[in-house]
């Protein structure tokens, strides 16, 4: 699922997430703060995938997770990123523009 295909509820509180992990972000990604209480998380586990489209494409050790994964976290989607909830993290990359990353949540 793409973040653009989350209710409005989710997709500010997974954008301020995101803001708050990952401060380097584009501005038009920050929000106010979040509440991870009032969301609703989901117990059965999930996978995630990246997808990095970039002007250069960078060594696959470069697209850090945990950044975007903690931001999920404390966003209230996951309880936590232990292997209960999240059982697969993934990485694609592509060069292209504009640079974004696309953000595949599935559960199982």
């Amino acid at each position: 699922m793409r973040l653009n295909e989350l209710p409005p509820n989710l997709q500010k509180k997974v954008r301020a997430a995101l803001a708050v992990s990952c401060p380097d972000l584009e501005s038009d990604t920050r929000h106010a703060p979040f509440r991870a209480q009032e969301t609703e998380r989901c117990d059965s586990p999930c996978s995630i995938h990246l997808h990095s489209i970039r002007k250069r494409l960078a060594d696959i050790d470069g697209l850090s997770a945990k950044a975007v994964i903690d931001g999920i976290v404390k966003a209230g989607i996951l309880q936590d990123d232990s292997p209960r909830y999240l059982s697969k993290v993934s990485f694609s990359q592509e060069k292209g523009e504009p640079e974004e990353t696309i953000i595949t949540i599935e559960w199982e």
